[in-house]
């Protein structure tokens, strides 16, 4: 394998993009030339960490002073997750959270009734506000009761078939599920990355740098600094 690097640019739409590199990057970084003051303006991926953890600049507001840290290390949650023709995710869905009262305890609402999965289907949960008590951003649920507790609302299990987890808290809008299940869109036999359409807003122009190594090397567990 030869080391390569990769220039470009586009305009977020308020969408996932599945930039085909040709590559995985070792290493790569991001600039958004419209972020507002508070706001991620630059982040930077290393392979080695693993996916959706990465450091984020932000912006300084007033020249010295910001609501956030500078620069700060994201252990999940972040933008960036591999992509290729086999592992790209599928399209996000806004979904709610509710743990008490209405017609069941512990049920998940999809903003768009057509959006809700069948039972036995595989769903994973992406934060954004933040996700109901009780359930973690990224791991693999099963679909129980779709349906039956009215259109678009279904409950979720660690396994096929098994009870309903239960959530302590609605959680704070705005969050998604993925349906493992749906295919993937613009999948063209692509390899990259995947940037979350939450990184920029709609029309923000975005540079990117990345690049890839001739190999990678762990000589301490990278994993561990961001865990």
């Amino acid at each position: 394998m030869h080391p390569q690097v990769k220039t470009g640019t586009f305009i977020a739409t308020g969408s996932d993009v599945n930039l085909d590199l040709g590559f995985i990057p070792a290493y790569a970084r991001f600039f958004n030339a419209n972020a507002a003051a508070n706001e991620v303006i630059i982040m930077d991926y290393f392979n080695l960490a693993g996916d959706a953890k990465e450091f984020w600049t932000y912006v300084i507001n007033d020249a010295g002073s910001t609501t956030a840290a500078s620069i700060v290390k994201n252990s999940s949650g972040g933008y960036l997750s591999e992509y290729d023709s086999v592992t790209a995710a599928p399209p996000k869905h806004v979904c709610t959270f509710d743990y008490t009262g209405g017609a069941a305890e512990d049920l998940i609402t999809c903003s768009v009734a057509a959006d809700c999965p069948s039972n036995g289907q595989t769903v994973k949960f992406v934060e954004d506000g933040g996700l109901a008590t009780g359930l973690t951003e990224l791991i693999n649920y099963y679909v129980i009761n779709s349906g039956t507790y009215g259109s678009g609302t279904f409950q979720v299990s660690l396994t096929p078939g098994g009870s309903a987890v239960e959530m302590s808290s609605d959680g704070t809008p705005t969050n998604y599920f993925r349906n493992m299940s749906e295919s993937v869109p613009n999948q063209v036999g692509g390899k990259g990355l995947t940037v979350d359409s939450s990184f920029a807003a709609d029309g923000d122009v975005v540079f990117y740098v990345a690049m890839q190594a001739d190999r990678d090397e762990d000589l301490g567990d990278a994993a561990e600094f961001l865990a």
